[in-house]
């Protein structure tokens, strides 16, 4: 131990490795301290790259979906041209009433008042209102009305009243408020007219509201009265024929074989004391069939479906019978 000691006291070097061995401790230490900062950041700098990355080809996928980003919007553009130039078809308001009276006066109808009140802006287009009183039959003034409503300037109607002429028999008045469009600008015609489908011919209607019940049985007879409402209250046979006695709507009609009965196209086939047999057309399983109804004498209708063999069968309705208004059901002639 004394010559380790003498030694380490005589040895510069050992001195020197005595001096420096602290000093590099602390050293070290302390870039063991400080080597924490950069390495967060070197951390929190590979996160950030991470995402960018991400980002970067989240961006080259939208890149490659440009093309068909800009041709979408290119067609949603087109798109609204066409709906913004069919707001008024590329017409004015004068031509607009052109059309009005020119249809009208085409069915045979006569205008009262004409009334083209205040245009009203809204977001991106012009509202014009118009107010209209026009004469004429039921069904012209319903014929007009599909084929002027219909054409392919949008008018929508706000509000509409149909009444009777005073001293003017089977003539209405009708009162119309209709709301007319137009974008504000002259817009170029659009290209998709060109695969515009024809609209179909305007149908006259079959039925008038305005006209009475009994009126329109004596022109159709049951044709359009449900078998259900219908009732079978006796019979007659005259000359070997006989011709069933139905009770409709507070009235008895005479029915023979071959007359049409009920709305499914139903052809009365055979008449007997006690029933009435109607063979009727209807769409069933995807498919045109014929069915047999009965009338039974005082009971409602009775349905059957023939089979293969043309056989029907009768199925009840269900329904209790009707009152026949003290009607006897022994009616025969």
């Amino acid at each position: 131990m004394p010559e380790w000691q003498g030694l380490a006291v005589s040895s510069r070097a050992f001195k020197v490795v005595a001096l420096a061995a602290p000093a590099l401790l602390v050293l070290g230490l302390g870039w063991l301290l400080r080597l924490q900062e950069p390495q967060q950041s070197y951390r929190q700098g590979s996160e950030v790259l991470v995402e960018l990355a991400r980002a970067h080809a989240q961006k080259s996928q939208q890149m490659q979906d440009l093309p068909t980003i800009k041709d979408a919007l290119a067609d949603s553009q087109v798109q609204l041209q066409d709906a913004r130039w069919r707001l008024a078809a590329g017409e004015d308001m004068s031509d607009l009433l052109d059309q009005l009276a020119s249809s009208g006066h085409a069915h045979g109808l006569s205008f009262e008042r004409l009334d083209v009140l205040e245009e009203v802006q809204a977001s991106d287009y012009w509202v014009a209102p118009l107010q209209i009183e026009v004469m004429g039959s039921y069904s012209a003034l319903r014929m007009w009305l599909d084929e002027w409503l219909g054409q392919m300037r949008l008018l929508r109607p706000s509000g509409l009243r149909l009444e009777a002429a005073q001293g003017r028999t089977g003539v209405l008045r009708m009162r119309l408020q209709v709301q007319a469009y137009h974008a504000g600008q002259t817009l170029p015609l659009p290209l998709s007219l060109a695969h515009e489908p024809a609209r179909e011919a305007t149908e006259a209607p079959r039925s008038d509201p305005f006209q009475s019940w009994s009126s329109r049985l004596a022109v159709d007879g049951l044709a359009r009265v449900p078998l259900a409402q219908l009732e079978m209250v006796g019979s007659l046979s005259r000359a070997g024929q006989s011709q069933a006695l139905v009770w409709s709507a507070g009235r008895i009609y005479r029915v023979k074989v071959g007359d049409p009965l009920g709305r499914d196209e139903g052809v009365v086939t055979r008449i007997d004391e006690r029933q009435i047999e109607v063979l009727e057309r209807v769409f069933l399983g995807g498919a045109w069939q014929h069915r047999s109804t009965y009338l039974a004498l005082r009971k409602r209708a009775g349905k059957g479906v023939k089979d293969e063999r043309e056989a029907a069968v009768g199925v009840g309705s269900g329904n209790d019978p009707v009152d026949s208004g003290g009607v006897s059901g022994d009616l025969r002639g």
